[in-house]
């Protein structure tokens, strides 16, 4: 099997870990099935929370049929999960928990320094209050 083609190199400032990060895109090739996500935009070009998923594999694919179904199957409950954790505080938190954790593991630990990030809040006797994006709130937040 051929080396992994680069395609694109570039350094992004990634706003979760706080740091520089360098993406990179790759050839896909005869074994591989790739999970596609496309953010769709508004009319200003900015993302507005909604995806669309794909699949995309080799054209000339070597994998066998009984190994396509099982990542097929995969890929499909990683879309669903998508789907189930906006609606799923306790997975949100626990896969959250988990990524932060295999993160760690591999050297990129996350930044858990979050005091700049609050501010009291009148009626919460100051307690600190995380909100996410998947938080019910009424009203705005």
């Amino acid at each position: 099997m051929a080396e992994r083609k680069r395609l694109d190199s570039n350094r992004r400032y990634d706003p979760i870990y706080k740091e520089t990060s360098t993406v990179t895109a790759y050839t896909i090739e005869e074994d591989d099935v790739a999970f596609i996500l496309t953010p769709k935009l508004d009319k200003d070009g900015k993302w507005n929370g909604m995806l669309q998923s794909a699949v995309a594999t080799h054209p000339e694919t070597i994998l066998d049929d009984p190994t396509m179904s099982r990542l097929i199957e995969l890929i499909t409950l990683i879309s669903a999960f998508i789907d189930v954790v906006q609606e799923d505080q306790y997975v949100y938190d626990t896969v959250s928990e988990r990524r932060d954790e295999l993160l760690e593991e591999v050297g990129y630990g996350v930044d858990d320094d979050d005091e700049e990030d609050y501010e009291v809040v009148e009626g919460t006797d100051n307690k600190v209050i995380k909100l996410t994006r998947f938080t019910k709130t009424e009203g705005s937040a």
